[in-house]
């Protein structure tokens, strides 16, 4: 289940890639979305992480696009969370989870 992230009280700070966060969310298994906008690189970027598996950011030039990916990063970890999985097929997973965004 995706929750915000300390109650929200994250919204409007700063993040990772020095933007404001604008949407920052956790899954009860263990993953961390957030969105930010104006930031170093990018008018918007999205890091998200499984916790013990790995963190990455993708940078995006519109509010749209940030929306739309976070969805589906979202479902992604989600089913992920959802389907056992052993070590060789999780690493696959984070490829290509990695590749796609």
């Amino acid at each position: 289940m995706w929750n915000q992230t300390d109650n929200g009280e994250t919204i409007g700070t700063i993040g990772s890639e020095s933007g404001e966060i604008i949407k920052d969310e956790e899954h009860s298994k263990g993953a961390r979305l957030t969105l930010e906008k104006g930031g170093d690189i990018a008018p918007y970027s999205i890091t998200s992480g499984v916790y013990g598996c790995f963190f990455h950011t993708i940078y995006l030039s519109t509010l749209e696009e940030g929306v739309n990916e976070l969805y589906a990063m979202k479902a992604e970890i989600s089913e992920f969370f959802d389907t056992e999985t052993t070590s060789d097929e999780e690493h696959d997973w984070i490829m290509a989870f990695v590749g796609r965004h």
